[in-house]
């Protein structure tokens, strides 16, 4: 059959369409779930005619076959180069389109702290001895990354965030592509990129668990070929990948559970082969780690790395807060599917649950059917783990949920097949996917008109960024941040190093003035769990590198960080050792907005190194 819609062809002898019936037996099972979800059309891999003897192929051959390594001759996508040609380039054409509003996002907190622990390395520091935060060192290296192609600007990693989600859909791309269909190749790859720009605005894109999204999908990736091939060499670089992964947030960890139950699952082998490839997959994710701590020694920042993410974080994580809002678990799940706060994105989230159903219930989806929802699960339960569920955790939900997403629409394709004539098919499909696509891009016009706007030069930059204090209305204030650099920037020179008490890191980047401690932030000082050695610490780098200017920062409290309700000026009562400093050594200069400026009495000191002497000893 060569038509361009995933249907049955109709035989005319009875017996055919008896054998039709008894094979679609799931169909209305899953109509009765989305009797609601518009149809797409699909080109199949190889349609078989339903005759009498080819009743199993026919069906395999339309039907979500996730067995790709074991059945491969009824899960290959077309081997047309010229389709895999004009598929790929409609996912990276398209995908870049839809996310080209990144380049608009200034950098937020989140981002202005990775954007600062750049800098440092640079400048020759490293992350954790020369600027502590609590993220493991993978973001902070990206940042550098894009400074170092790009140049050090506002855009550079947000450039860098669009081109790694771009390899991140041709990565979903190839995968749902070898699991599915070329076309549910397509469909994920897109959804993807939608999904991704209209998670969240500036503060949830750009951040550590959107960026291990592409080691994860390589991951899973590896290991469909570690399968197939029976590897233990793809089997390493599934684990090696999922190491990558844990370099951006360690919960992620939890991904190598899959590769395990995989393997482990694989009844058609002996014991042997699969051990064999189950020690490759743990040996590649410890060779990876092991090689990350061995250079984090070499270069001093062992140390610090572990007291911070192994020690110190421990204790952050059981942080709780009376009079916060506690999450419910359900809800929060809910609340994603329906794309909240937007919740025009429920027809994807929709499509996912209707696609991971058809994947469990029907048998003829193969061994590995239980992959991508037990994926989307896994990340789900990580999120969990953290217990905070900040929009941008979820970002590593978004591969499996695209493939899902996609897999729900070759679901839904199928019923109009059994009811139908195939024009009456085509017409639906048609109509299905134009209306979806319709009622999508007026969901990525309503989330995203202000971008597009401003992308398109209708909307001035100052108007655009006054928007996004407007929007968020939290302790955090960009153009308060912007409008302090710019008076750092014309009151010091570029090697005067400055201190901000408070969690404005953004100040550092945006004014390009070095910090005068690791202490770049001061969460590690605040918190009661720190060591009161830190403190001393910071005393100390302000009398060696004797910055010109303190900032001290008002109305910025954080209980969800450190359980404390009081800013960061009021907290100064509770550290008389920075508290006499600030006395003795400093005055009052200016305050602009939230930020009282102190002035060093006589005149501070240049930074002719950009590492603090107590971190240098």
């Amino acid at each position: 059959m060569t038509g361009d819609f995933l249907c049955c062809q109709r035989q005319t002898n009875a017996g055919t369409d008896r054998g039709k019936r008894k094979s679609a037996a799931y169909g209305p099972h899953v109509g009765g779930l989305s009797f609601t979800i518009t149809v797409f059309p699909l080109r199949p891999r190889e349609l078989h005619s339903f005759s009498a003897t080819g009743l199993r192929q026919g069906w395999a051959s339309v039907s979500p076959n996730v067995l790709a390594v074991s059945q491969p001759h009824e899960a290959r996508p077309s081997n047309n180069k010229a389709a895999v040609v004009v598929s790929l380039l409609a996912v990276l054409a398209v995908g870049a389109v839809l996310l080209s509003p990144l380049l608009t996002y200034p950098l937020g907190r989140d981002q202005g702290v990775f954007a600062t622990v750049a800098d440092v390395m640079q400048r020759g520091g490293m992350p954790y001895k020369d600027a502590w935060d609590t993220k493991p060192p993978g973001i902070f290296y990206v940042f550098w990354l894009s400074f170092r192609l790009f140049g050090r600007s506002e855009m550079a990693p947000r450039l860098l965030d669009l081109l790694w989600m771009l390899a991140t859909a041709v990565a979903v791309w190839a995968l749902a592509r070898r699991l599915l269909s070329s076309w549910a190749g397509v469909a994920a790859g897109l959804i993807l990129t939608f999904r991704y720009v209209t998670h969240g605005y500036y503060w949830h894109t750009t951040q550590c668990d959107g960026f291990a999204a592409l080691p994860l999908t390589l991951a899973a990736l590896a290991l469909v070929a570690a399968e197939e091939r029976k590897s233990p060499r793809w089997a390493a670089a599934s684990g090696a990948l999922v190491a990558v992964a844990i370099g951006f947030k360690f919960t992620l960890g939890i991904f190598l559970v899959l590769p395990l139950v995989a393997i482990g699952t694989s009844s058609a082998e002996s014991i042997r082969p699969r051990l064999a490839r189950a020690a490759a997959c743990l040996a590649g994710c410890a060779g990876v780690l092991l090689l990350v701590g061995a250079l984090m020694w070499r270069a001093g920042a062992l140390k610090p790395m572990v007291e911070t993410l192994f020690v110190w974080d421990s204790q952050y994580a059981r942080v709780e807060v009376s009079g916060l809002q506690q999450h419910n678990t359900l809800q929060e799940i809910a609340r994603f599917l329906i794309g909240d706060p937007l919740r025009l994105l429920f027809p994807i989230g929709l499509l996912a649950i209707v696609g991971a159903t058809d994947l469990a219930v029907r048998p003829e989806s193969g061994r590995m059917r239980w992959f991508v929802p037990a994926w989307a699960l896994a990340m789900t339960a990580q999120i969990w783990v953290q217990g905070r569920y900040y929009s941008y955790h979820w970002l590593p939900v978004l591969p499996p949920l695209a493939i899902l997403a996609a897999q729900g629409l070759r679901s839904a394709a199928l019923l109009p097949a059994r009811a139908s004539k195939q024009w009456v098919e085509r017409a639906v499909s048609v109509g299905g996917i134009f209306a979806l696509c319709a009622f999508l891009a007026f969901a990525y016009w309503s989330f995203l008109k202000f971008p597009i706007r401003h992308l398109m030069g209708r909307v001035p930059r100052e108007t655009y960024l006054r928007g996004f204090d407007a929007a968020t209305q939290t302790d955090f204030s960009l153009l308060e941040d912007r409008k302090v650099a710019d008076w750092l920037q014309e009151h010091t020179d570029a090697t005067d190093a400055v201190f901000v008490w408070g969690f404005e890191s953004l100040v550092y980047f945006l004014a390009g003035r070095p910090p005068a401690s690791r202490f770049i932030h001061n969460l590690p000082l605040i918190a009661h769990w720190s060591p009161p050695e830190w403190r001393a610490e910071l005393v100390r780098d302000i009398e060696d590198r004797r910055p010109l200017y303190i900032l001290v920062v008002r109305n910025d409290a954080q209980p969800w960080l450190a359980g404390r309700w009081d800013d960061s000026a009021s907290q100064l009562a509770q550290y008389p050792e920075l508290a006499a400093v600030l006395k003795q050594h400093y005055a009052l200069r200016e305050s602009i907005e939230d930020f009282d400026i102190w002035e060093h009495r006589e005149g501070g000191a240049q930074a002719s190194d950009p590492i603090p002497q107590s971190i240098r000893e």
